[in-house]
């Protein structure tokens, strides 16, 4: 609906601002329909305001309009014509510098296009073509594995990596493509899940260790070999972590551990995550591991509790042993207990590295034992196997009609609908193929349920068009991808056998479960990072110098300055608070209108320092109340979005504005020509000479090449300029030529110390005014926001209805979409745009219950 040649399209449009009276008069009364009215009215229109800039001599954005076919209710070039209602409508066309039509000619344009556009949508309504297949996403695969098998593997990790595009969401047809190669991956993936999922019959051997640490006395001076401080601990403690010698090939594993926490005055809590994997050195900066679980303690010493932790060995990196000369050592896994406690200040608070005293000030962990057992066989064989080969008297009595049994159902759950008789005997005759090639029932089981899941019905998406199934089925698997990236539950199953999904009563009762339901957290992960595009927030290269108290950094050895690896960073915060905002106005079913501005942040301790809020303590995130005047609320002043959308050193008005203009507003803003010179990414990198950014975007937009879609582009992103590059609110910068020297701890002896020295170089306020394209002067962030809530409201609503129907139908909106969207707007309306009813809407209606997959031209 939206091609790339409408921002280059809104930026060039008109160009000659006359309008002469003659067309003045046509325009204002009503355009005869259809070609006629195309040549007496809307062709002396564009030769008035576009042809010298999108005509035979000139054509920007590689837009022509004089070629343009008048008969819309024919169907041709209908996404120009979508792109020239748009820019009409919200008075982008023509350019504010030149003379303007007047309303009621302006509205008579408009009116011709929408009303042959709305020709053509009726006419073609009805011709489906048929669906385009998709196959899961990886985020899909994993979630609907989980929930067929009834155990959580890793199994991604080695499937080839989805495509991704800024600000578009990759579940549709265009990206999801199965080669060759991808179907060899999922065999791989299949045999080893089913490795696991099966269970052999006898009970497997147990392995067991236990490690115990105590304290040794009052007389010890350094931390006791039991505690874990914010700098980890001494030679030989538990926050050294423990080698486990043996485990199984497959199973799940029960950690626990008996701990407690030293709390000084005014500390409530302190998180201890265990992880386990690969040996960890943080000296090297080498290991990898995987989490198995956190817990915030708050019990103290004198109170000893056990806390349990559950996972699957298969999913934790191992520590090859290394080559020794009498053979290889043999392999470890290592399981490591660490202190989480983060108020902002971990760099602060260190004269040099050997001061670790601020941490015995500070929330400890004490940990006084861990024992470890895999596999768990508390039940044996375990429910997930019991899940697919039940115990049944037809094993023994009727061998072939138990397996058919245990076909039918695997079957049926894997390709979300009913299984087909022959599809059943189809992989019973697999079955007996393979019956003498495996020593047992379950073996045999495993390659051949190995071959459903490399099939096509489970690897795509369920359609009804197949004959085989319904559009009850094919409904119950769009909802449950939607809102849950994964395979349909029993009650959506049922519903559909019981044709009774077609009610749109009905499918909102099951939204509304499936929104309450803990997997829908995956939905609102997967949505808003790729609707908001912030995946990239981790890896802009941050200044250290210009921002050295920004992340945790190593104080000594081979990786001084450089980040601490292994915990938590103040960017994987930022990404959690972007996604847990999200999930809280879906939860309270706030209006989506908070997106822009909001009277709460979803904020931890280490995020609120780093914004200025005071009172907020732990690791829990959670909706903090905002004072009036502060400068944070809504998406645009989150970190993740202004760190990601800047150098590292210094904002970057123009990837802001790109990234309000899509993920905002819903414009898809073309990437600049080849031959337009880029604006420089490394302003301020070496922290002197100190430009403004608006005098060097000035300077840029000098440049003909750059002037057309700068105009257009820039006024969104000087508001910006208020947050610095790591998304803080910093209203004042050095003044023009001024040098700014990185933190020198002999001069600055602490941050503190900088922070006053930066206090006497940011002296120049900063110019964060602009004026909006065709709208008023706005004065920073604030009158920004203002603009937006008050006059763009409604686009803002559109672009996440818009969002939302995309992600749930799996492809991209066309022209043929426009008047549904338009209806689905109006709905939401009513109920003042509130996120989790929009949801609704979007499920209820029949665009989502009957999609055009494949709409014709």
């Amino acid at each position: 609906m939206r091609q790339k040649a409408k921002i280059l399209l809104i930026a060039s449009i008109g160009s000659l601002g006359i309008f002469p009276c003659a067309m003045a008069e046509k325009s204002a009364a009503a355009i005869p329909a259809g070609e006629p009215g195309h040549r007496s009215h809307v062709v002396p229109f564009f030769e008035t305001y576009c042809i010298k800039c999108h005509g035979p001599e000139k054509s920007k954005g590689k837009l022509t309009l004089h070629t343009l076919d008048g008969d819309l209710a024919a169907g041709g070039e209908l996404e120009r014509w979508e792109n020239i209602l748009e820019v009409l409508e919200y008075g982008e066309m023509p350019p504010e510098d030149e003379k303007q039509p007047s309303d009621a000619e302006r509205e008579a344009v408009k009116a011709w296009i929408d009303q042959g556009m709305r020709d053509h949508v009726a006419k073609a309504g009805e011709a489906k073509a048929a669906p385009l297949a998709r196959r899961l996403t990886n985020f899909e695969y994993q979630n609907t594995m989980r929930d067929l098998l009834g155990i959580d593997l890793e199994l991604i990790k080695d499937l080839p990596q989805d495509p991704e595009k800024p600000y578009h969401f990759n579940n549709s047809a265009e990206f999801m493509l199965l080669g060759p190669e991808q179907l060899d991956r999922y065999l791989k993936a299949a045999r080893r899940a089913l490795a696991s999922a099966i269970v052999d019959p006898e009970k497997p051997k147990v392995h067991r260790q236990t490690w115990t640490f105590e304290p040794k006395g009052p007389a010890f001076a350094s931390m006791q070999p039991d505690e874990i401080g914010v700098y980890e601990g001494g030679r030989g403690s538990i926050s050294s972590g423990v080698v486990l010698k043996s485990w199984p090939e497959t199973g799940e594993y029960r950690i626990r551990v008996k701990a407690a926490a030293i709390l000084p005055p005014g500390y409530e809590e302190v998180p201890l995550r265990i992880v386990m994997g690969s040996h960890l050195r943080s000296d090297a900066g080498t290991g990898d591991y995987t989490q198995v679980g956190t817990v915030h303690l708050t019990n103290r010493v004198d109170d000893l509790k056990e806390f349990e932790f559950r996972g699957r060995i298969e999913n934790h990196p191992i520590q090859v042993g290394q080559v020794l000369k009498n053979g290889q050592a043999p392999s470890t896994r290592h399981i490591y207990p660490q202190n989480l406690f983060d108020n902002g200040q971990l760099n602060d608070n260190r004269v040099n590295h050997l001061d670790t005293a601020w941490q015995h000030k500070v929330p400890r962990v004490v940990v006084r034992s861990i024992e470890f057992e895999s596999p768990v066989i508390d039940v044996w064989p375990p429910e997930h196997h019991t899940r697919i080969l039940p115990d049944s008297s037809l094993r023994s009595a009727d061998p072939d009609e138990y397996i058919r049994g245990v076909l039918e159902r695997f079957i049926t759950r894997a390709y979300r609908r009913p299984a087909s008789q022959e599809e059943r005997e189809r992989f019973f005759k697999i079955y007996k193929m393979l019956e003498p090639e495996f020593d047992s029932l379950e073996a045999t089981m495993r390659e051949t349920l190995s071959m459903v899941l490399v099939s096509p019905q489970f690897l795509y998406h369920t359609v009804a068009a197949d004959g085989l199934t319904t559009p009850g089925y094919e409904l119950a698997s769009r909802l449950s991808y939607f809102l849950w990236g994964s395979l349909p539950d029993q009650e959506l199953l049922g519903l559909a056998a019981q044709n009774k999904l077609d009610d749109p009563a009905v499918i909102e009762a099951q939204a509304r479960r499936m929104l309450a339901d803990d997997r829908a957290q995956d939905f609102v992960r997967n949505f808003t990072m790729q609707w908001l595009s912030i995946e990239k927030t981790k890896a802009v290269n941050i200044n250290r110098n210009l921002f050295p108290r920004f992340l945790f950094l190593v104080p000594n050895g081979e990786r001084t300055g450089q980040e601490v690896l292994f915990r938590p960073t103040i960017r994987d915060y930022m990404i959690d608070e972007t996604v847990g905002f999200i999930g809280e106005l879906i939860r309270s079913n706030a209006s989506v209108l908070n997106i822009v501005d909001s009277g709460f942040a979803w904020l931890n301790e280490p995020l609120a320092a780093h914004y200025g809020v005071d009172g907020v303590q732990g690791l829990k995130f959670r909706a903090v109340p905002l004072a009036p005047d502060s400068p944070i609320g809504g998406l645009p002043t989150q970190g993740s979005v202004l760190v990601g959308n800047g150098t590292g050193s210094a904002p970057h008005p123009i990837y802001r504005a790109v990234w309000l203009r899509e993920a905002i507003l819903g414009d898809e803003v073309a990437p600049p020509p080849a031959e337009v010179p880029a604006l420089s990414d490394t302003a301020g990198e070496e922290a002197e000479n100190a430009t403004t950014i608006k005098d060097m975007l000035a300077r840029h937009r000098n440049v003909e090449s750059c002037a057309d879609c700068h105009v257009r582009l820039d006024p969104w992103g000087i508001p910006f300029e208020e947050y610095n590059a790591i998304g803080q609110f910093q209203p004042k910068i050095p003044k023009n030529g001024a040098s700014v020297r990185k933190f020198h701890a002999g001069i600055d002896r602490t941050l503190e110390g900088y922070r006053k020295y930066l206090e006497t170089v940011n002296t120049q306020p900063v110019d964060s005014v602009a004026r909006v394209p065709n709208g008023p002067e706005v004065k920073g962030m604030r009158d920004l926001k203002d603009y937006l809530l008050k006059d763009r409201k409604e686009k803002v609503a559109q672009n996440v209805i818009r969002r939302l129907l995309t992600y749930g139908i799996g492809r991209a909106l066309t022209y043929h979409d426009r008047y549904a969207v338009e209806d689905l707007l109006k709905q939401s309306k009513q109920n003042d745009h509130r996120f989790q009813d929009m949801i609704l809407t979007v499920c209820r209606s029949e665009h989502f219950r009957t999609p055009i997959t494949t709409p014709k031209k």
